[in-house]
């Protein structure tokens, strides 16, 4: 895509660019203070990954937002700007405010955006600018924001139990995990329940398996093995391990496995001495429950919108 290659630069101090591979540890700065609402970005800033952008204030060398545009239709972002009280950096003026929503336009205009991932009042602020280059907004989901320093170790005392057990999962547990992951992305996942090509859940669920940490909850009935629930990590930052696709059989909830589970993915989170954090449905009572009872306490709010595709 033309636009993505060369950006087209406007007569403004604002410019949207790709980063530079020598920026990316001046990226790193500009956003760890608030890593845990950006985990997944400042993974592809640490992985050097091609399609990472950066708004500029050219005129005094600023970082004003960073983004990371992933298989051409995903869109996680970091824009500290939209924050009610900005820092002072970023306490622009109507005028540049508009200036940066119209190097902003030109730079989503040409993009098929299908989906929008990061911090609630920056998915709202490029919500805006999608709706107005003309895309329909299909669904926001709203979540809460929450992390875990371990500033308490009660969340790694690891229960006793028998009636399962847990594993860290391999390639070579995927059969195991297939029908967990299909169900976990039927119910919260995909837009308007409809069901997803087999394909496409054995591709996400193969690379997650390779590129991230999963764990499972086993049992045998029967003489029959199989997963009764799983947690993981959906992106592996700098400073934090994003938690994501937790998610136990239905018939198997109430009975503390999934928090047994998350237990031993916090204890493998510890261990590599990162942080933890997650976003969790703002509706979704009892996981907000469960993760506070595993010492995890809410620290702002995350929002994902989906488009139509074009």
């Amino acid at each position: 895509m033309q636009l993505l290659k060369n950006i087209k630069r406007l007569k403004t101090s604002f410019i949207m660019r790709s980063l530079l591979e020598d920026e990316r540890e001046r990226a790193v700065q500009f956003i760890e203070k608030r890593e845990n609402e950006c985990t997944a970005l400042m993974e592809q800033v640490l992985k050097s990954a091609e399609n990472v952008f950066v708004l500029e204030d050219v005129l005094h060398g600023h970082f004003c937002a960073l983004f990371y545009l992933r298989n051409k239709s995903t869109l996680f972002h970091f824009i500290p700007f939209v924050k009610k009280e900005p820092e002072a950096d970023f306490n622009f003026s109507e005028i540049q405010k508009q200036e940066i929503e119209k190097a902003l336009f030109v730079f989503l205009s040409d993009l098929e955006i299908f989906c929008v991932s990061g911090e609630y009042e920056g998915t709202l602020f490029i919500n805006s600018i999608l709706r107005r280059a003309g895309k329909i907004l299909l669904d926001l989901r709203e979540y809460i924001l929450m992390e875990n320093d371990f500033s308490s170790s009660a969340c790694l005392e690891l229960e006793d139990r028998i009636d399962v057990f847990v594993k860290k999962c391999s390639l070579e547990d995927k059969n195991f995990l297939i029908e967990l992951e299909r169900k976990y992305r039927l119910e919260e996942v995909v837009i308007n329940q409809k069901e997803e090509d087999d394909k496409i859940i054995h591709f996400v669920l193969s690379k997650a398996l390779t590129t991230q940490c999963i764990f499972c909850a086993m049992k045998i009935e029967n003489g029959k093995l199989f997963a009764v629930a799983k947690a993981g990590t959906n992106a592996q930052g700098k400073n934090y391990f994003q938690l994501g696709g937790v998610f136990c059989r239905e018939e198997f909830r109430n009975r503390r496995i999934a928090f047994f589970v998350i237990q031993h993915l916090l204890q493998f989170i510890h261990s590599c001495g990162k942080k933890a954090s997650l976003f969790v449905k703002v509706k979704n009572e009892p996981a907000k429950k469960l993760y506070k009872n595993l010492g995890f306490t809410e620290t702002g709010k995350y929002g994902i919108s989906y488009f139509q595709k074009q």
